[in-house]
């Protein structure tokens, strides 16, 4: 099985493991292969040039640590195909935030399960694991 973690499951596994649901737990844990989006590290940049994260402290050097932390999880990240920027093109806007629009096309197109608080991603048909 292949999981897909949005920017907020990927900071509270690194950060704040305690956070997570014990079903996003067991499935980040217990499967083949974790996936995550360029698309989260670029929204982990733009909100801490914002002011942070409410509730989760992110190192200063994430950017080093964080990486290094997937390295060793044997998390994957995955870029941006053509085929994710066309499907956004059609897909209803349930979800009005772009990264996380992005990260729905990404799973769509690889048909793998999220793990997400947000359950917009559920009105798009994906497995969605909280």
């Amino acid at each position: 099985m292949t999981v897909f973690l949005d920017t907020n499951a990927l900071l509270r596994a690194a950060y704040a493991p305690g956070k997570l649901t014990a079903k996003a737990e067991e499935a980040f844990f217990e499967t083949d292969r974790v996936l995550v989006s360029v698309v989260s590290l670029w929204e982990i940049g733009l909100k801490l040039s914002r002011g942070g994260f409410h509730g989760l402290k992110v190192s200063d050097d994430w950017d080093a640590c964080l990486v290094a932390w997937m390295t060793e999880q044997r998390i994957e990240t995955i870029g941006i195909e053509v085929a994710d920027c066309r499907k956004i093109q059609v897909l209803p806007f349930h979800h009005k935030d772009p990264f996380d629009r992005m990260m729905i096309a990404q799973c769509l197109r690889l048909d793998c399960d999220a793990i997400s608080s947000d359950d917009k991603f559920d009105l798009y048909g994906i497995r969605r694991v909280w």
